[in-house]
Parts: C-alpha cells; sequence; structure tokens
C-alpha cells in the first residue's frame, strides 16, 4: 500500500510544478524576451516485485526531472541579427533625415541664395554706373556667405549631435556588458549551471545581448559553465565570462571633429570594425553622408570664391582700378596624425580648382617615400614615391603639397582636407561698392583716318599683374599683310581674326586693313559705363568650371542635395524590409519559445485534473490502509 501512496506522491509534486510553470508562463507572457518553460518528466525506475513466471515490475510513478526552455538558438541568433541591421538602419536614417532637411529647403537653402546673388550680378551688369545696383549685389554677396556658414554650421551641429550619439552608444555597451558579466556569474554558480541554470536568468542574459545587438552587430559562444562569450565588430571580445572589457570614446587622431572607439585597457582602436547596429549606422552616416555632402559644400565655396575673384581681378572698378579679390576663402587643411613621432609640418594649396574633387586624402610616410589615398573612392593615388611624385598625382586634383617645416618620420599620417572647411571661411571681402570691377581694364579704337576694313575687338585682359597692361598700344600697318607695334621696327605677319597677344591682353584685328591704318589699345579708366566684366562674372552661373569641366555649382549643390535624398531613401527603403524580415523571425522564434496563453490555459485543466487524479489515488491508498490497519486491530 506505500506504493501506492509514494506513486501518488509523485504525481502530486510533479503535477504541482507543472501547475506552477504554466501559471509562470501566464504570469510573463508580456514579458520581454521570456521564453516559455516546460516541466521534463519521465517515468521513475519500476519496483521488481518478483513472479512465478518470470520477473515482474510495478512502475513507481513519475519525476519533474528539470524545467527547460522551449528554446531554439538558430531562430534566436537571427532575430538578433536583423535587429543589429535595423539599428543601424534607423541611426543611420535618423541623422540622413536632419541632413536632408537642412539641404532641401528649396525657398531658404543656398541654390535660391546663389541665383538671387547672379541676378543682382546681372544688375549690374545692366547698369554698370548705378551705385545701388552695385550695393544690392553686395547685399546679395553677404546673404550667399551667410547661408554657406549657416549650412557648414548646421552640419556641423548634426557632427557634435553624432558624436554625442556615440558617447551614449558606448557608455550603453559597457553597461550591457557589465549586466551580461554578472548574469554570466550567476548561471555559473547556479545549482546545476550551465544548461541546467535557471531559464529566467538564461532569459535575462539573451534579452542583454538582444539589447546589446541593437546597439553593436554581436556574437556569441557557450562555453562550458554555461557562461556566455559575446564578441562585437570583427571578433574583438566583449565579455569573457564574469568579466567585461570597457569600451571608450576619444578624439580621432586622424581626424579631431571625430571620435575613435577603443577598448580602455590596452587602447586598442576598433573603430573600423564597427559595421553594424546603431554604432554602425552613426559611423555611416558620418562617413557615408555627412562627409561627402559637407566637402561638396566646401567645393562649391572654393569654386565660387576662386573663379568669382579669378575673372574679377581682369575687370576695373569705378575708379579705374583694377579689380581686387570679391570673396574671402580659406586654405585647404592638412592634419597631422595625433600618433605622429616626426616633426613634419604640411600646407596645402589649390593649383587649380577646376581639378579639385570633393574628398580628403590620406598620406604616409613608410622613413623614405610617400603613398596616398582618395577617401572618397579609396583609390591609391600613389603606391610609393617621393614628395614630387606625391605632388604629380595630386596635381591631377588640382593640390598641391609643401613641407613647410621639421621631417615626417617612418610611419608618420596626414590627412588633406581640400574643401572641408571652405564654406565656413567663405565671406565677402569688398565692402565698397564702387569697388565692383564690372568694366575691362582696356579699350579699343580703330583710328579715324583708317581707309581699309579693319576692325578691331574689344579686348580682354588675360594678366593683371602685367605692369604694362593698362600702358597705351599703338598698332600700324606698314602694308596690308604686315603691322608693327609701337613703331617697333620689325613687323608681325598679319592674320585676320588672330590672337594678339601684348602686355597681359588679348585682341583680334578682322577684315582687310590698308597700308597705315592704325589701331589704338589703352587703360579703360573713366569707362564707367563699360559692363564687359560684369557680363562675364555673370557667365559663371552657367560655366562648368568644376569636376573637370564637367559641373556648374548648380551641379555640385544638385549632386550634394540628390545624394543626401538617395542616401536617405535608400536607409529608409532597406529599413523597411529588414524590420519585415526582422518581424518574421521575431515571429518564428515566438511560435516555438512565446507563451500562447489559450494553450497554457488548457494545461492549467490538465494539470489539474491530473493533480486532483494524483490526489485521489493518495487518498485511496490511505483508505486502503486504514482497512487493514481497522482489521488487524480487531
Amino acid at each position: 500500500m506505500a506504493d501506492i501512496l509514494r506513486t501518488g506522491l509523485s504525481g502530486l509534486i510533479a503535477f504541482q510544478r507543472s501547475l506552477a510553470t504554466a501559471s509562470h508562463n501566464i504570469a510573463n507572457a508580456n514579458t520581454p524576451g521570456y521564453t516559455r518553460q516546460r516541466v521534463e518528466l519521465t517515468n521513475n525506475r519500476p519496483d521488481y516485485v518478483g513472479g512465478l513466471s518470470g520477473p515482474q515490475y510495478i512502475g513507481s510513478g513519475v519525476s519533474a526531472v528539470s524545467v527547460s526552455r522551449v528554446y531554439d538558438n538558430f531562430l534566436t541568433e537571427q532575430a538578433r541579427n536583423y535587429g543589429s541591421s535595423v539599428g543601424q538602419l534607423e541611426a543611420k536614417d535618423r541623422w540622413t533625415t536632419q541632413l536632408d532637411g537642412v539641404l532641401g529647403d528649396g525657398s531658404t537653402g543656398l541654390a535660391p541664395a546663389l541665383k538671387q546673388f547672379f541676378a543682382s550680378a546681372q544688375d549690374v551688369a545692366n547698369s554698370p554706373a548705378s551705385l545701388p545696383a552695385r550695393q544690392a549685389l553686395l547685399g546679395q554677396a553677404e546673404t550667399l556667405a551667410d547661408q554657406f556658414n549657416n549650412l557648414d554650421g548646421q552640419m556641423n551641429v548634426l557632427r557634435d549631435g553624432v558624436n554625442q550619439d556615440l558617447r551614449g552608444a558606448v557608455t550603453s555597451i559597457n553597461g550591457l556588458a557589465e549586466s551580461i558579466a554578472k548574469a554570466n556569474q550567476a548561471i555559473a554558480t547556479s545549482i546545476g549551471g550551465g544548461a541546467n541554470a535557471a531559464p529566467d536568468l538564461l532569459d535575462q542574459r539573451d534579452q542583454l545581448v538582444a539589447d546589446l545587438a541593437q546597439k553593436v552587430s554581436v556574437n556569441t559562444v557557450i562555453q562550458s559553465d554555461g557562461s556566455m562569450s559575446v564578441f562585437i565588430g570583427n571578433g574583438q571580445n566583449l565579455v569573457m565570462g564574469a568579466k567585461a572589457n570597457v569600451l571608450e570614446t576619444k578624439t580621432s587622431t586622424t581626424d579631431p571633429r571625430k571620435l575613435d572607439i577603443q577598448f580602455k585597457q590596452g587602447g586598442s582602436v576598433i573603430t573600423t570594425a564597427f559595421s553594424s547596429g546603431e554604432v554602425g549606422g552613426l559611423l555611416a552616416f558620418q562617413d557615408q553622408v555627412l562627409d561627402p555632402a559637407q566637402n561638396k559644400l566646401g567645393l562649391m565655396a572654393v569654386g565660387l570664391a576662386q573663379t568669382f575673384n579669378d575673372q574679377h581681378q581682369l575687370g576695373m572698378d569705378l575708379n579705374g582700378a583694377l579689380g581686387g579679390e570679391f570673396f574671402n576663402i580659406g586654405a585647404p587643411t592638412v592634419g597631422s596624425n595625433a600618433d605622429n613621432t616626426g616633426t613634419g609640418a604640411f600646407t596645402a594649396a589649390i593649383v587649380d580648382v577646376s581639378k579639385v574633387q570633393p574628398s580628403d586624402y590620406e598620406v604616409k610616410f613608410d622613413g623614405t617615400n610617400y603613398s596616398a589615398v582618395r577617401v572618397s573612392d579609396q583609390k591609391t593615388i600613389l603606391g610609393s614615391g617621393d614628395l614630387a611624385a606625391l605632388n604629380t598625382e595630386l596635381g591631377k586634383d588640382g593640390l598641391n603639397l609643401s613641407l613647410t617645416s621639421g621631417a615626417p618620420a617612418a610611419g608618420d599620417r596626414f590627412l588633406i582636407q581640400p574643401t572641408r572647411l571652405m564654406a565656413t571661411s567663405f565671406g565677402v571681402k569688398i565692402k565698397d561698392a564702387s569697388l565692383f570691377a564690372a568694366a575691362a581694364p582696356i579699350k579699343t579704337a580703330a583710328s579715324q583716318s583708317n581707309t581699309g576694313t579693319g576692325k578691331i575687338s574689344v579686348g580682354e585682359a588675360l594678366d593683371v599683374t602685367n605692369a604694362n597692361l593698362l600702358t597705351p598700344v599703338n598698332i600700324q600697318f606698314t602694308d596690308a599683310t604686315h603691322y608693327t607695334v609701337n613703331g617697333v621696327a620689325s613687323a608681325t605677319t598679319y592674320t585676320s581674326g588672330a590672337d594678339i597677344d601684348i602686355n597681359g591682353w588679348r585682341i583680334q584685328l578682322t577684315g582687310a586693313p590698308a597700308t597705315g591704318d592704325q589701331f589704338q589699345i589703352s587703360s579703360n579708366a573713366g569707362g564707367v559705363g563699360d559692363n564687359r566684366n560684369a557680363l562675364k562674372l555673370n557667365e559663371l552661373q552657367t560655366g562648368k568650371k568644376l569636376l573637370n569641366g564637367a559641373s556648374t555649382y548648380q551641379d555640385v549643390q544638385s549632386q550634394m542635395v540628390s545624394e543626401v535624398g538617395a542616401q536617405g531613401s535608400s536607409a529608409r527603403n532597406t529599413l523597411k524590409t529588414q524590420e519585415a524580415l526582422q518581424e518574421q523571425a521575431v515571429q518564428a522564434r515566438d511560435s516555438v519559445s512565446g507563451v500562447n496563453l489559450d494553450e497554457e490555459a488548457a494545461n492549467l485543466m490538465r494539470y489539474q485534473q491530473a493533480y486532483e487524479a494524483a490526489a485521489k489515488v493518495i487518498q485511496v491508498g490511505d483508505a486502503i490502509i486504514q482497512t487493514l490497519l481497522d482489521a488487524v486491530r480487531r
């Protein structure tokens, strides 16, 4: 009869634990990261009771072996990996949308300011002697400069925001890593440890890892004691057992406006290892969206400033003086890596703005030779060579690099940023409207006594540094096919329409001049109604002066806006796809591991009935024993 009681008692215990587990499942149906649990039941070893015809065994009840998780590691990892992708794309999309909003305003952005500036330049060309028109031009120039400065400032604000988010993400990663390490310790020291650890501890650790995956891509390995080793990026160890390696941010040794991520202990920089999660998205936005946009904005600024200045200096102002620089603009920056051991200091210059590319350049020195990579397309422009060879290659992109002091040491690195800071340095140099050089510096005339049909062009200045630019010149024909300059004895052969370049200016003679015909070139001082240089300045608006003659200022601006918009659209579309895939992965995981309330309610009823039946077995056993005891007493 004791066997009946023992069997019934085993059933009571087993189904009591089953009822408790089902209740636990129901209570945690909406708990993030919770995995459905179940009691693993097994029949006890049967008792041998002998037998005349052969061995006989009587069952001895049931045992609750363990409480385990209904868990699929593959589905869990799949959902976690999609979480990393979603975290990356959410961060990139969020910041790209902000930048797109800064650049895409059609009413207050750069494009309308540029259009209004050149419209004012056309007004001056229409009325070159008008001071109000000139003053309006200066006002529009100041507005354009403010717009360049404002856009660059807003990009810097976004850059600071990204850096702040990076610091916050690293702080979160450290907190999660420490919590995972503590969970590892609790799991490893729990009764049974490993696979027999408390399911709730395992769930809590998995949820921490899933949260970590939102920040950075994660790989995990379960150790023999049940602890989990966590690797991030390209395999860098973040958690090993009960120890978490701490990350930190520091100012980049290459670019002081950026942050590097490194391990606090050992100091190894691992920034390039982050390609997924929120951190990967922030770095991708900075490198793939913000840097190119700011470089293009700078290219517009330096391109407009230099080409406008060059043409303005070929003109003459209302005071009869040659034009000066109209815009202020800075110079390319060359940053020395903070880890450099040498004393070499370099400066860079733009020698041909039409060839300049909106890209940074990384230069390395091995102790003897230089190598260089264009960052925008990762193209190696120089594998190995001296400074002259480096400048030959940089010259193809309109740049020149000069060693101004000291000497670089082996391993030193330098970052050339030709256009990154140009927009912030863009400004208007002239403040007096009369100094706008609308006129050409020279004027031409044909002698009234000429008898031939020869004609002279209006002329143009080529080199304002020529000291004789404004010196009067007289061209006289000695016969129909030869002429002299200022009476010089040697005659020059005349070709109709050919360029004649003298003293830094250029004219053309056409027609059939007669012997003795004369043509004069002289200073245009006092020519306040002349608009020839203003017209040439206005032509710059539609001239393809940038990117090797392929783009206008507006083209570069449109490229900048469209590329940011395309990056944002791509990020949003990919994000939708990844979110859908993540949702599918989560549903697949939950179909295995999630709590089904209907199923648990049915289990409760089933376990309740089993519990009541086991109690009835005990009741029957007790009654039988009482009957026997009563019989013995009689």
